[in-house]
C-alpha cells in the first residue's frame, strides 16, 4: 500500500512537470498584462540603446546621431521615429520594430544585425508581440528627457541644422527650394546661397512640386499622427495661397496632375486626388497596409502609382477609382518613386527602398523588369533628363548611378557627410543638386 501510494505521487509530480507551462507559455498568454518596465524596457536597454539612443556631440563637435534615425531610449523619440510607423499601438503586423526583430536569421534588415549580436528569442519576440497587441502601453516611462542633443563636452558647440528632407528646381532652374523643419528655403542656383527661409503652416514639411506652369508650388507635410496639411504658395512671390487638410497623419508626398488637380500621400495609408479650384478631395484610394511615402502620374495622367513602406507598387485607375494591380518585390519600405523621361514605348518607373535595391519597373503591365543592388541604402531617385541614368541618393553620403539597361552602377560620388535625403536635376546643364543631414545643400556635376 506504501509503494502505491509512492507511486501515486511521483505519477502527479510527473504529470505537473509535464504539462506545467513554461516561461514562454506564460509570457504569452493573452491574459498576461505586459508591464513594460518589467519586460520590454530590460530588452531594449540590453539590445538596442547602443546603437538606437538620442543624438550626441563628441569633443569634436562631431554629431552621433540614432541608427537608421530611430530612437528607442525615450517615448517621444519611439512616436516621431520613422513617422510613427516603429510602434503602431495594437498593430503588431504594422510596427516595424516588431517586423524586424522577427525577420529570419541572417535576413537583411533583421534587428539586432546579425553580425553584431543573437537574434532576440522567440519569448522576446512574443512578449513585443502581446505588449503591443495590448496597446502598447508604456506606463510611467518617459526614457530619455532631453529634447536637444547632449554634450559630451563642455565646449560651445555648433548648432544641429534639420535636415533637408525634398527638393525642386524653379522651371527656370535659376533656384533651388527645399523644404526641412524650418520651412522652405530658397537658394540661388548656382551659388546655392539661400536667399529666403519661408515659413509654412505645417510643423513637417516632406515634399516639394511645381505646378506644371510653374506658377504654384505645393508643400506636403503636417504634424505626426494629428493631421496632414498641403499648403500651395504663388512662385515667384511665396505667398501663401491655399491650404488642405483632411489626412490623418503627414503629408509624405505630392504630385500634380495639371494645374487644378493634385495628389497627395499620406502615413495615414490614404491617397486623395484634391481639386483646387474648389479646394474638396475628387477621390480617396484606400489599399496600402502602412503609410503612403511616393506617387507618379502615368498614361496622359490616367493612372496613378504608388509605394510606401507596406513595399508595394499600386497602380490605380483615375477613372473608376480602382486598384488595378499590385506589385511586391521588394523587401523592406518603399522610398521613392521616378518616371523616366522620354519613354517612346511602355512606361518604365525606378523605386528605391530600404532593401538597397533600385527596382525597374513596367507598370501598365505589372511586370518588374530588372533591378540593382546598391552598397547603401537609397532615400531617393531620379532620373537623368535624356533618360540615360538614375541617380539614387544614400544613407552613406555617396550618390550613384545605375545604367537602366545593364543595371551596373556606374559611378559612386561622394555627396555629403551623413545621410542624403533628396536629390533634384538642373532642367538644361545636368547639374545635381543633393540635400541631407544637418541642412547641408551641395552641387554635383557628373563627369
Amino acid at each position: 500500500m506504501y509503494h502505491k501510494e509512492i507511486l501515486s505521487i511521483i505519477k502527479i509530480i510527473i504529470l505537473f512537470l509535464f504539462f506545467m507551462p513554461s516561461t514562454s507559455d506564460l509570457s504569452a498568454n493573452p491574459q498576461t498584462v505586459v508591464d513594460f518596465e518589467k519586460s520590454i524596457s530590460p530588452i531594449l536597454q540590453n539590445r538596442c540603446f547602443k546603437c538606437h539612443s538620442a543624438p550626441t556631440i563628441d569633443v569634436n563637435g562631431n554629431v552621433t546621431k540614432p541608427k537608421g534615425s530611430v530612437q528607442l531610449d525615450s517615448v517621444l523619440g519611439i512616436r516621431e521615429s520613422l513617422h510613427g510607423e516603429v510602434i503602431v499601438a495594437g498593430e503588431p503586423d504594422n510596427s516595424l520594430l516588431y517586423h524586424r526583430i522577427t525577420l529570419p536569421e541572417g535576413e537583411t534588415g533583421i534587428m539586432p544585425p546579425t553580425e553584431d549580436s543573437t537574434p532576440l528569442t522567440k519569448q522576446e519576440t512574443d512578449l513585443f508581440e502581446q505588449w503591443i497587441k495590448q496597446g502598447a502601453d508604456f506606463g510611467e516611462w518617459k526614457g530619455n528627457q532631453s529634447q536637444r542633443i547632449q554634450s559630451k563636452s563642455k565646449r560651445h558647440q555648433p548648432t544641429v541644422m534639420s535636415p533637408i528632407t525634398s527638393l525642386v528646381f524653379s522651371p527656370d532652374g535659376k533656384s533651388v527650394i527645399a523644404c526641412s523643419q524650418a520651412g522652405l528655403h530658397i537658394y540661388d542656383y548656382p551659388s546655392l546661397d539661400q536667399t529666403k527661409l519661408i515659413e509654412v503652416n505645417a510643423y513637417n514639411i516632406h515634399d516639394v512640386a511645381f505646378s506644371p506652369n510653374g506658377e504654384r508650388l505645393a508643400v506636403g507635410g503636417g504634424n505626426p499622427a494629428t493631421e496632414g496639411i498641403i499648403e500651395i504658395f504663388s512662385w515667384i512671390e511665396l505667398k501663401s495661397l491655399n491650404i488642405f487638410k483632411q489626412h490623418k497623419d503627414s503629408v509624405m508626398a505630392v504630385s500634380w496632375r495639371d494645374e487644378n488637380t493634385l495628389a497627395s500621400a499620406s502615413l495615414d495609408r490614404s491617397i486623395i486626388l484634391w481639386d483646387l479650384s474648389s479646394g474638396k478631395p475628387i477621390q480617396q484610394f484606400e489599399g496600402h497596409s502602412r503609410g503612403v511615402s511616393s506617387l507618379c502620374f502615368l498614361n496622359d495622367n490616367q493612372l496613378l502609382v504608388s509605394t510606401g513602406i507596406d513595399q508595394n507598387i499600386r497602380v490605380w485607375d483615375l477613372t473608376s477609382g480602382e486598384l488595378l494591380r499590385s506589385m511586391n518585390n521588394h523587401t523592406l519600405p518603399v522610398h521613392d518613386l521616378a518616371l523616366r523621361p522620354r519613354e517612346s514605348t511602355l512606361p518604365m518607373l525606378v523605386s528605391v527602398s530600404d532593401d538597397k535595391t533600385v527596382r525597374f519597373w513596367q507598370p501598365t503591365i505589372g511586370r518588374m523588369v530588372k533591378f540593382a543592388r546598391l552598397k547603401g541604402t537609397p532615400l531617393d531617385v531620379s532620373w537623368m533628363h535624356n533618360g540615360t541614368q538614375v541617380i539614387a541618393a544614400c544613407d552613406d553620403g555617396i550618390i550613384r548611378l545605375v545604367d537602366p539597361d545593364s543595371v551596373e552602377v556606374t559611378a559612386e560620388i561622394q555627396g555629403i557627410s551623413g545621410w542624403i535625403y533628396a536629390l533634384a536635376v538642373h532642367p538644361t546643364d545636368g547639374s545635381i543638386v543633393i540635400g541631407g543631414e544637418n541642412g547641408q545643400v551641395k552641387r554635383i556635376i557628373p563627369k
